[in-house]
């Protein structure tokens, strides 16, 4: 067996993502307007913005925009949400639902992540029929409706 322990992985961990465990110029910029330091660890100071802003703006409300909205719909606090949405797999629009429900035997056998691969597969193979893309399109649209204009301590920060 070898021994790696001279490795440094330090700061690779599963929050840290791109080529080399690198952060992408957008990561970087997210994760300044949400307030967060260079680690993306701790909140430099409380945002001027709202919870449903900065729950908007995230990444993981990104991967998972129906989720995100009824979040947003909730009022549940940024911190909380953004935690939840990067332990949830993606959800499903209504009509996703229904429509697969109707299509698929033994849909309600599945869970949540098995959902999501088959009305992905399903989207592929029958050109959108069941709306998977359509509703996370139309997700993506109404989240954006909650970003507020930068102010200037944006601009300040994102200068730094």
């Amino acid at each position: 067996m070898r021994d790696f322990s001279h490795l440094n992985f330090e700061g690779y961990g599963p929050q840290v993502s791109g080529l080399f465990g690198r952060r992408s110029p957008e990561q970087r910029r997210m994760l300044s307007l949400l307030g967060r330091d260079a680690q993306g660890d701790e909140p430099e100071k409380l945002s001027a913005h709202s919870n449903a802003h900065q729950i908007a703006v995230s990444l993981q409300a990104r991967n998972n925009p129906i989720l995100a909205l009824k979040l947003i719909e909730r009022g549940e606090p940024a911190n909380l949400a953004i935690e939840i949405l990067t332990d949830s797999d993606r959800h499903l629009s209504s009509f996703t639902k229904r429509k697969m429900k109707a299509v698929c035997s033994g849909w309600e056998c599945l869970d949540t992540e098995d959902r999501n691969l088959e009305a992905f597969t399903y989207s592929t193979h029958y050109q959108d029929s069941n709306g998977y893309h359509a509703g996370f399109k139309a997700a993506l649209r109404a989240l954006d409706k909650h970003v507020e204009p930068l102010t200037g301590e944006d601009f300040a920060r994102l200068s730094i």
